[in-house]
């Protein structure tokens, strides 16, 4: 075989531009899972306040900054890593009454965060549950009452295990099971105990 330089350079240069220039996810599609952004919001933080917290005279806003005993204290309840440095409540008041307390907060689902708000009870339980932001592209069925009601009632001696999961949607159950039982495991330390 004969090849002339020049040609063996064209064909060369082109290969390795197409290699350097061709998407990595083109490339190896069937080894890499493309991760997809579907941005879906449900509930803006006004809303939220609204729904947890109908008719309040005043909702007030408390941040609790984490010790090293705070988080292992909620992770030893709540069976989890806590890497949190602050959690952030809001108190809903009618009539010089507390309503509740709500919290807003991020788990990852499978590759993107799920934006969550817990609304818990004076006494521990929880009342509501709602996902705010979405943005996986599966698993977004958690965001049904269906699913979300088995929360209600539930406080830190609950047994969080007897969450039905979703067929399609492991991943986003397994975070807000986790999620919620955070929530409920930090008022706990932070709120009942004191």
């Amino acid at each position: 075989m004969n090849f002339s330089s020049s040609k063996f350079s064209k064909v060369g240069c082109f290969l390795l531009l197409w290699l350097f220039l061709v998407p990595q996810d083109f490339l190896f599609a069937q080894a890499v899972e493309k991760k997809v952004l579907r941005l879906q919001v449900f509930l803006t933080k006004k809303e939220a306040l609204d729904l947890a917290f109908p008719g309040a005279d005043e909702i007030l806003k408390k941040k609790y900054w984490l010790k090293d005993e705070h988080r292992e204290a909620i992770g030893k309840l709540c069976q989890q890593k806590i890497d949190d440095r602050r959690i952030t409540y809001y108190i809903g008041k009618k009539a010089g009454n507390i309503m509740g307390y709500m919290v807003i907060d991020h788990r990852i689902g499978k590759n993107y965060p799920i934006t969550y708000m817990v609304v818990i009870n004076p006494d521990g339980t929880v009342r509501d549950v709602e996902i705010m932001v979405y943005r996986e592209p599966h698993g977004w069925e958690v965001r049904f009452e269906t699913f979300m009601r088995q929360f209600f009632g539930k406080n830190v001696d609950s047994d969080f295990n007897d969450i039905t999961s979703i067929t399609g949607a492991t991943l986003s159950v397994n975070s807000m099971r986790a999620s919620v039982y955070k929530a409920v495991s930090a008022f706990k330390v932070l709120v009942l105990d004191q």
